[in-house]
């Protein structure tokens, strides 16, 4: 349960090897650099890098160079030569002639059928096919039942060859002499020949011969392209080119040594230094309670200056899902499930987990696969007991279950007061720690509801006399409504309120009746755990009443009755334990706010 420390680090080097000093700190992919604007100011007179990026619009041409002549362009990993944009232009050009505008569009229009043909065409060779001066060529495409019809025109001065099929279309060149070309056309166009053009020469032949100096190119240009693209990330001091921005406290040295060789200086500095700019936040957690970290990210991350909930949510939610969907069975499914397919997701690795307490909670219930009493002689062994441990379904268990419910969200109540609590005094906001209901006085007031409550059912002692309901629930009341006073107090302020007290009053009043009905509704929101520990033991007694009912039948319907339930209960039990954990904890002792940290890479830059 803890943020990983960052260190907000400097590199400055001269103009001359401000480029290299970027693509050095861009290949580390260590550094989350921060915009250049948020450095500079009146008092620095900084200025940013104000040049354009026309390596951009030439990726993008080779891009589409590459496409239209079918050609895979990729980066090269060490790249030694360099290129003037003059020498770029004009080798885009010379590639633009060379296979033309038209050649161009046909490559784009050609099927893949289309293409195979052609392939075959190319042994030919499409030069000397258009060098005959007495020979004419036809290339293109004949349906199956007109190729068969080419036999009664056996006696016509043209010759055929297959180049390739379907079973619609047959793809075949002829050949002609001059003379009798143009009734050879007309034959072809009677039997619905869809011509295509041969080429003047075998692009693929062509694109070898340019692919290595178009991959150097290209590589130059991407690699330029990235490097422009950190420019708004160089804040300009003194002529000086500083690329500043937040590297794991880990990570420092050897970010530093990638800087080897180059006149780099570095200024390194804690994160609560430089005030003006949010650090990031990267969470750090054990193998067990990573996955967890997914339901932190979607609320939002801890300010780095936070603390981390992640073993809390963890520990919280594998207990409240594992009560919910309490089978043994069906627990080790999903711990299997979940753990089989971990490296797909957090989310698998989080129904692993539960899966574990599920099949604990399930054990505790006596339930396997729906199945009540498979488990009997292990409880009478274990916990020497008549039947088994606990019968869900039996009418004495249901307010167990309920009143435990309440009970399990009562205590969860208290404990996210006390780190409300811990984290508040930790950041010396005191009017929050002492006078909110989720401060010291929330936790007086809701603390001593819960144990007269108790003492009251249970020992049957009375406490809700004035002796305690003076300090324990009316004192506490009344620091609710005196919160924003006291607050202004702290701050220096006076501590009367500008409207004056009636005002004040009257309308701390209603806030103060809404902080008291939101203490009962959120600890009857925990009923929830135990209405659903019934539905889940409902669910499956009906399963069960059908495979009794089915006959030889029943171990499909048994089946496929516990995939139904474990989906749809699952999914329902896993969204509601997490509205307690959003709704019903976060809300009382978590802000988020913070911003995520990610290394800037080559891939971004692109």
């Amino acid at each position: 349960m803890a943020i990983e420390k960052m260190k907000f680090i400097s590199a400055c080097t001269d103009p001359e090897h401000r480029d290299a000093m970027l693509l050095a700190g861009m290949n580390t992919g260590l550094v989350q650099p921060v915009i250049a604007t948020k450095i500079i100011n009146d008092d620095n007179n900084g200025s940013v890098i104000s040049t354009e990026n026309p390596y951009q619009d030439y990726v993008q041409t080779f891009k589409s160079i590459a496409h239209a002549v079918g050609c895979d362009l990729n980066v090269k990993e060490k790249i030694t030569s360099s290129y003037t944009n003059a020498e770029i232009e004009a080798y885009i050009k010379e590639l633009n002639e060379e296979f033309g505008l038209d050649n161009v569009a046909q490559s784009e229009t050609l099927s893949p059928d289309d293409e195979k043909a052609l392939k075959e065409l190319s042994v030919l060779n499409f030069e000397k096919m258009h060098a005959c001066n007495y020979l004419n060529f036809g290339f293109g495409r004949l349906p199956m039942d007109s190729f068969k019809k080419l036999s009664l025109y056996r006696e016509e001065m043209f010759v055929l060859h297959r180049l390739h099929s379907t079973a619609q279309y047959v793809w075949l060149v002829y050949v002609t002499s001059d003379t009798y070309a143009a009734k050879a056309f007309k034959i072809f166009q009677s039997l619905f020949f869809e011509p295509i053009t041969i080429p003047k020469f075998d692009i693929q032949e062509r694109v070898e011969q340019c692919r290595i100096k178009m991959v150097d190119m290209y590589s130059y240009c991407v690699r330029q392209s990235s490097i422009c693209n950190m420019y708004p990330y160089v804040a300009v001091l003194d002529q000086k080119q500083i690329l500043s921005g937040f590297v794991k406290a880990s990570d420092v040295e050897t970010y530093k040594a990638a800087f080897s060789g180059l006149p780099v200086d570095f200024r390194i500095k804690e994160p609560s230094e430089v005030k003006d700019i949010k650090c990031p936040t990267l969470l750090k957690n054990s193998w067990f309670f990573r996955p967890f970290e997914l339901f932190i990210e979607m609320y939002g991350l801890p300010a780095y200056d936070d603390f981390d909930p992640t073993v809390f949510i963890g520990i919280t939610y594998c207990i409240l899902f594992g009560i919910m969907f309490g089978d043994f069975g069906q627990g080790l499914v999903l711990m299997i499930l979940g753990f089989l397919f971990e490296k797909k997701g957090k989310l698998f690795g989080i129904v692993g987990r539960v899966g574990i307490t599920s099949s604990i909670f399930g054990f505790l219930f006596g339930s396997v696969f729906g199945h009540e009493t498979l488990l009997n002689p292990v409880h009478q062994s274990l916990f020497g007991v008549r039947d088994k441990l606990f019968e869900v379904m039996a009418s004495s268990s249901t307010m167990v279950l309920l009143i435990g419910a309440i009970a399990i969200g009562a205590v969860l109540i208290l404990v996210t007061m006390i780190m409300n609590m811990w984290n508040r005094a930790r950041k010396k906001e005191w009017a929050e720690f002492w006078f909110s209901q989720n401060g010291v006085a929330g936790f007086v007031f809701y603390g001593f509801i819960v144990t007269a409550t108790v003492l009251t059912a249970v020992a049957k002692v009375n406490v809700f006399k004035p002796m305690f309901i003076v300090p324990f629930i009316v004192v506490p009341i009344i620091l609710f409504m005196m919160k924003e006073a006291f607050a202004e107090k702290f701050e220096g302020h006076s501590l009367r309120p500008e409207g004056g007290w009636g005002n004040y009053f009257v309308m701390n009043f209603f806030e103060a009746f809404e902080i008291l009905l939101s203490f009962v509704t959120n600890s009857m929101s925990y009923l929830r755990v135990g209405g659903f520990v019934l539905s889940h033991a409902g669910m499956m007694l009906v399963v069960m009443t059908l495979v009794k009912m089915t006959g030889n039948a029943g171990i499909i319907i048994a089946v496929l009755g516990n995939i139904f339930v474990m989906a749809l209960e699952g999914l329902i039990v896993g969204i509601q334990t997490l509205r307690l954990e959003y709704y019903e904890m976060f809300s009382r002792y978590y802000n988020g706010g913070g911003i995520k940290y990610q290394a800037y890479t080559a891939e971004d830059a692109e």
